[in-house]
């Protein structure tokens, strides 16, 4: 049986990455952002979820010691390159709205070392 030294193994690629992550009015806008990402970017890390939110800064009139009833609200996450990172959050700012009233809020962390991310040439995208 032969057996390889740690370093002569081929190890896959990694880059520095960064994860932009937004939470969005359940108004459309989520999925015309990852369309964008897809088409205009060429960015294959995006993923979108639906949430329950709370909006902090909207009025609520409850009862006291009551929760506002929660709404739905989508979460988009993207694995972006360090280098792009920037421009990329600027252009999802732009592009979902976050500046309008109730758009959303939007955050960027780092995550470290990340895989790429291929899909195979034959795939099929979602319909829209």
């Amino acid at each position: 049986m032969d057996r390889l030294n740690h370093s002569e193994q081929s190890s896959p690629s990694r880059e520095d990455c960064k994860l932009i992550s937004c939470i969005l009015p359940d108004d459309g806008t989520a999925r015309s952002l990852i369309k964008t990402l897809r088409d205009e970017k060429k960015i294959k890390r995006v993923f979108g979820t639906n949430c329950m939110g709370l909006a902090v800064l909207a009025d609520a009139k409850t009862k006291y010691g009551k929760l506002p009833q929660p709404t739905l609200v989508k979460r988009v996450d993207v694995v972006v390159n360090s280098e792009e990172a920037d421009s990329l959050y600027d252009f999802i700012h732009e592009q979902a709205s976050i500046d309008r009233p109730q758009g959303g809020i939007m955050w960027m962390t780092d995550i470290g070392l990340a895989s790429p991310f291929n899909l195979p040439a034959n795939v099929a995208l979602e319909k829209d």
